[in-house]
């Protein structure tokens, strides 16, 4: 069997994982640790990191270093050429201001979701997850709808090796007990829960639907447990935004 050539530039790749070394944990990094995080020198780290800074997508602070924002401006490129995310803003918007409260639209990405659109309430107390922002799918309810569409087969790929964190003492803690959770989630057809990620907040989450029947992505509506009540008129209302943009794809 002929080995396919790997024609990949391992320059490129190298300044992909500095930026990856950035998080909201580690907002800035000297080039010590961008060196030992890629195990790389700190000479060759250097090289890297000078043409990403003079590129515009990292900005120095006196011995460390920064995402800049052209590195945003490229997360908002993205945003914008997705259909998903043009057609549901409008929609999205339309929930927040009916009901009052947050409304979030996520895509799936292996074993996380990540936020693509966010439509904020005016509430003293607001559920607030930023854009781009990552979350492991098992614990949400966007999640969870995500994961309810896919096969028995891939979940077993995609969890393989998956270390379950306890988020909550209702949260599954393994790809069996998840498995359950899902098989129920796709027959009810949305997810409506008290947040394992954060307390005091609930959440209604619906899918949005392609042409061909595939889940592309999730909507939620979202709020703190003393001014939400995830009840039937609200479920509705969640699930009818989700089909409204799932006709408009």
């Amino acid at each position: 069997m002929v080995k396919e050539p790997d024609y990949r530039s391992n320059s490129l790749l190298r300044g992909l994982s500095i930026l990856e070394c950035f998080s909201a944990d580690r907002p800035e990094l000297t080039l010590s640790e961008i060196a030992e995080a890629l195990s790389i020198t700190s000479s060759a780290a250097y090289r890297f990191v000078v043409t990403l800074e003079r590129e515009g997508y990292l900005s120095k602070r006196k011995t460390s270093y920064r995402l800049a924002p052209r590195v945003m401006d490229l997360g908002y490129r993205y945003l914008a050429s997705q259909d998903v995310y043009d057609i549901a803003r409008i929609p999205a918007d339309d929930l927040r201001a009916d009901t009052g409260f947050t409304v979030h639209v996520s895509v799936l990405e292996g074993t996380e979701i990540v936020y693509v659109y966010r439509a904020l309430s005016d509430r003293a107390l607001v559920s607030n997850v930023p854009v781009g922002s990552r979350l492991p799918a098992f614990s949400t309810t966007m999640g969870r709808v995500l994961l309810s569409d896919l096969p028995e087969a891939e979940l077993d790929r995609r969890f393989k090796d998956y270390v379950f964190e306890k988020m909550s003492p209702k949260a599954p803690s393994s790809l069996a007990e998840l498995k359950t959770l899902l098989k129920a989630d796709r027959k009810r057809g949305y997810v409506a829960q008290k947040s394992h990620l954060s307390t005091g907040t609930v959440s209604i989450a619906a899918p949005i639907v392609s042409r061909h029947g595939d889940y592309i992505a999730a909507i939620n509506l979202s709020g703190h447990e003393m001014q939400m009540n995830p009840n039937d008129d609200l479920v509705k209302k969640v699930r009818t935004t989700a089909h409204l943009i799932s006709q408009m794809l």
